[in-house]
């Protein structure tokens, strides 16, 4: 009797080492998606909280108005989130909505406050 590995065993062990390879790898790829997704939300977070901060800082309440803006580009280091920017009513309620996009779709964080006026 010899002894070894028959050509049956080797391809059955070349098939399992295979799929398992693959599923790591797969596992790594989702893995980094998420990693990224969860940093554009966090991005998005801070993009969002900086504007109503400004908002908030506004000379009075009156001008809480002028930061209304439809939806634009951001530049710099910022150039792939859009924001837009909605004020209405009494007491105004301001939207911040940051947009950016994952795979063709577009998602988005949106931050409500309202404002009003007795502390201007």
């Amino acid at each position: 009797m010899k002894k070894g590995f028959t050509l049956l065993e080797m391809l059955v062990t070349i098939v399992l080492l295979t799929v398992g390879i693959a599923s790591i790898l797969k596992m790594m790829s989702i893995a980094i998606f998420a990693d990224t997704n969860t940093e554009n939300s966090a991005i998005a977070y801070y993009l969002a909280q900086e504007t109503m901060e400004d908002i908030k800082d506004a000379t009075s309440y009156s001008n809480i108005d002028s930061f209304a803006a439809s939806r634009a580009s951001l530049s710099g280091d910022f150039s792939d989130f859009d924001r837009e920017v909605t004020v209405s009513g009494t007491p105004k309620q301001v939207n911040v909505i940051v947009y950016w996009s994952v795979k063709g779709e577009d998602q988005s964080i949106d931050l409500v406050s309202l404002f009003a006026d007795y502390d201007y």
